[in-house]
């Protein structure tokens, strides 16, 4: 797995949808031929949430609030995301 530094680039919903899109080519490849797509759909969203959750955390015991206020705006995304998704 390549795990690469994570800047703030990106604004709240593209990152949200590049989180929600890569576990959901993860879960697709890895249980692809079970072609559930709202199962795929509802696992790749719980892992992005689960990850800007994390990175919540993270940057709050790091007192980087605004990286704080940036993953919150991802978490809201992703659920938006998600909506449209399948």
């Amino acid at each position: 797995m390549n795990c690469k530094p994570i800047a703030m680039k990106k604004t709240p919903k593209e990152k949200a949808k590049e989180l929600f899109d890569h576990y959901y080519i993860i879960i697709q490849e890895v249980g692809g031929e079970l072609g559930q797509e709202i199962l795929v759909s509802i696992l790749a969203e719980q892992c992005a949430l689960f990850f800007a959750c994390q990175m919540q955390e993270e940057k709050n015991s790091q007192k980087k609030y605004k990286a704080v206020e940036y993953w919150e705006e991802v978490e809201f995304e992703i659920v938006n995301y998600a909506k449209y998704a399948n």
